[in-house]
């Protein structure tokens, strides 16, 4: 079974010492996931309203 935690390697100190991410670098990420979320929001709608259809 797949756990959320298996993959982290790096030691506490590494977490530790890293630098965050720049402000622009976190907005680009979290710009980038909500346009993910929204075009799978968009094809599951479009997959109901052609089930819709067909009935």
């Amino acid at each position: 079974m797949h756990q959320q935690y298996d993959e982290s390697t790096a030691n506490l100190r590494e977490l530790m010492t890293t630098a965050p991410i720049s402000h622009q670098a976190h907005a680009a990420h979290r710009r980038a996931k909500v346009d993910i979320r929204r075009q799978m929001e968009d094809a599951r709608e479009d997959a109901k309203q052609r089930s819709e259809e067909v009935l």
